[in-house]
C-alpha cells in the first residue's frame, strides 16, 4: 500500500490514540526496552476510513505556504502566522519576502466540510491565491473585520466550500 507521509502521520496518531495503557504495558520490548506495537492493522483501517483531526487540517493548510528551503522568490506567498478561529476555520497570515516589514494579509480557510468532517485538502488555495490576487477577484472575498495581526482579511472558507 502506498501511503503519503501526511496520511501515515495521521494514521499513526490515530492508532496511538486508540491504544490502551495496558496494551503498551503488555507489548513486547525492543533491545532498548521500548514497547513495540504492530500498527499495520490500524494503518490499513485508517486508510479505509480516515479520521483526521483539526491539527492535521491546520498542518496541511499551513504547510502549503511554508517558507521554501530554496532562495526566496519575491512573489511567493509564505506563512507568517495563523489563528484557529473556531473548530471549522483557520486564518493564515501570509506575506511575501518583499512585504515582510508591513502587516500580512489574512486568509480564512475551511478545516471541515459541509458535513463537519475534518478536511486536509485546502492546499489548492496555494495555487489559486496568486491568480485571485492578479485578477482582482480576491477583493470580492474581502471581509469587513478588524484584525490587529493583518491589514486585510479575505474569506476563502466560503468560496472553497461552495457556500
Amino acid at each position: 500500500m502506498n501511503i503519503s507521509a501526511g496520511d501515515l502521520e495521521a494514521a499513526l496518531r490515530s492508532a496511538l490514540a486508540d491504544i490502551s495503557d495496558g496494551e503498551v504495558e503488555e507489548a513486547p520490548r525492543d533491545a532498548f526496552g521500548i514497547p513495540v506495537v504492530d500498527a499495520s492493522a490500524a494503518v490499513h483501517s485508517f486508510m479505509k476510513h480516515p479520521r483526521f483531526h483539526l491539527s492535521d487540517a491546520l498542518r496541511a493548510a499551513a504547510a502549503a505556504f511554508s517558507v521554501p528551503s530554496e532562495p526566496d522568490d519575491p512573489d511567493e506567498l509564505r506563512l507568517r502566522g495563523f489563528l484557529l478561529l473556531d473548530q471549522g476555520t483557520c486564518r493564515l497570515y501570509l506575506d511575501t519576502p518583499a512585504s515582510q516589514d508591513s502587516l500580512p494579509v489574512g486568509v480564512d480557510l475551511p478545516l471541515r466540510d459541509e458535513d463537519g468532517s475534518v478536511i486536509v485538502g485546502v492546499t489548492g488555495a496555494h495555487a489559486v491565491l496568486p491568480v485571485l490576487l492578479d485578477t482582482g477577484e480576491l477583493e470580492r472575498m474581502r471581509k469587513d473585520v478588524h484584525d490587529p495581526y493583518c491589514h486585510t482579511v479575505y474569506d476563502l472558507a466560503a468560496w472553497l466550500s461552495g457556500r
